[in-house]
């Protein structure tokens, strides 16, 4: 009986290793990244190989699940073991700057990811930077540091990227540092000054949104590692494939594999049904109601409001721009100071990520990159109607 109910259990199982679908975890391979990976092994091949007489420095660019983080971590690892077998010794340091928001706690981050034993207190952030230096020279070390979501760090105006930028400047030395700047955001970068911006612009490497049949390889070959063989129905690969092909969000895409995965499990199936998929995508970014925009701060309800109306002139979408000239004229019309680029700037990331609005990177040849915003979720007319009633209310209290 016991070994009968074993059984039932067993079969009933859906994951194999639910990990294997966290956005944490890396894969062994990206698929539809490998042009990207090789153009960051070519930058970085005199660093990896002990040649390099300079500090080189990469930014990345994409739109949120484009693999801009995965690609970075896998090319550092990857990067660490090539160095080995050339005799260099690496160390690939990643570092969030939405969680280490200041240059004291990144150059922290750094120390404790090169185990190194230096005192961070009583010291610049100048005189830290160069103990670094000093201790990387010392042990013949070398480092890649990759700053992720490094437009909270641009926008708070701190000097991080000033010392960065002037490594090679500062020692005449071989280089010990190089640089990933990893961003959603590549006009971030016009708020630096010039000097600084011009070192750091060589590189660029743009990930452009994957498609709905790149998206299927990416969920199949997860779907591989994370779900037990069978369980999974193609119907369902395919819907979530379809589903988020209109964000080209890789990321939104594995969200709903898991959670379709968890439906199943909660409801004992044996299979994960296309049943399961439409109430995991319900889940992940839901409708959105007056509730939501209640909620929302009232800066952000302002610049849905901007946009709101930008759009009702027959535009899918407007660039950030275009945006901010709107939110500006709302502000006026409510008798509110507008906030500065980069606050509407981290606005604009928190309305994306709830899902309310779609921050898309194009690139567009000899101009560079564009940030386009659209709201994908709920029809204009009614969002205006529902933000302009919420302010009404609002401004009547103030």
């Amino acid at each position: 009986m016991n070994e009968r109910f074993g059984l039932l259990l067993e079969r009933m199982r859906i994951f194999k290793d639910e990990e294997k679908l966290s956005p944490d975890y890396i894969p062994s391979r990206l698929p539809h990244r490998n042009e990207e990976f090789k153009l960051l092994k070519k930058f970085f091949s005199g660093v990896v190989e002990g040649y390099s007489r300079v500090s080189t420095r990469v930014i990345v660019t994409g739109s949120v699940g484009t693999g801009k983080s995965a690609l970075v971590k896998l090319f550092g690892a990857n990067s660490v073991e090539d160095a080995k077998k050339s005799g260099i010794s690496l160390n690939f340091i990643y570092v969030n700057c939405r969680i280490s928001k200041n240059t004291l706690s990144i150059l922290t981050r750094i120390i404790e990811q090169l185990r190194a034993r230096l005192p961070t207190r009583g010291f610049s952030n100048e005189e830290l930077f160069h103990k670094i230096l000093s201790y990387l020279e010392a042990r013949n070390l070398y480092a890649i540091i990759a700053l992720d979501e490094v437009d909270t760090l641009i926008s708070r105006q701190e000097d991080a990227l000033y010392l960065f930028s002037r490594i090679g400047e500062e020692r005449r030395v071989l280089p010990r540092i190089s640089l990933i700047l990893i961003t959603r955001n590549p006009e971030i970068f016009d708020l630096l000054d010039e000097s600084t911006r011009s070192s750091l612009l060589g590189n660029v490497i743009h990930l452009r949104e994957y498609s709905s049949g790149q998206l299927y390889d990416i969920l199949k070959f997860r779907a591989e590692e994370a779900f037990l063989p069978g369980v999974l129905m193609e119907e369902s690969l395919r819907l979530i494939a379809d589903l988020a092909g209109e964000r080209g969000d890789a990321r939104y895409a594995l969200d709903i594999l898991w959670r379709a995965g968890k439906y199943a499990e909660a409801e004992g199936s044996m299979k994960v049904t296309p049943e399961h998929v439409r109430k995991a995508s319900t889940s992940v970014y839901p409708s959105i109601r007056r509730e939501h925009l209640e909620y929302l701060d009232q800066h952000e309800q302002l610049i849905l409001l901007a946009l709101s109306r930008g759009l009702q002139e027959g535009q899918a979408y407007l660039t950030t721009s275009e945006l901010n000239q709107y939110y500006r004229l709302i502000c006026e019309e409510y008798s509110i100071q507008p906030k500065a680029y980069t606050r509407f700037w981290e606005h604009l990331q928190r309305l994306d990520d709830l899902g309310i609005i779609r921050i898309n990177v194009r690139s567009e040849g000899m101009k560079g990159r564009r940030s386009y915003i659209s709201i994908p979720g709920i029809p204009v007319s009614i969002l205006q109607r529902e933000l302009e009633s919420i302010l009404k209310r609002e401004k009547k209290f103030r």
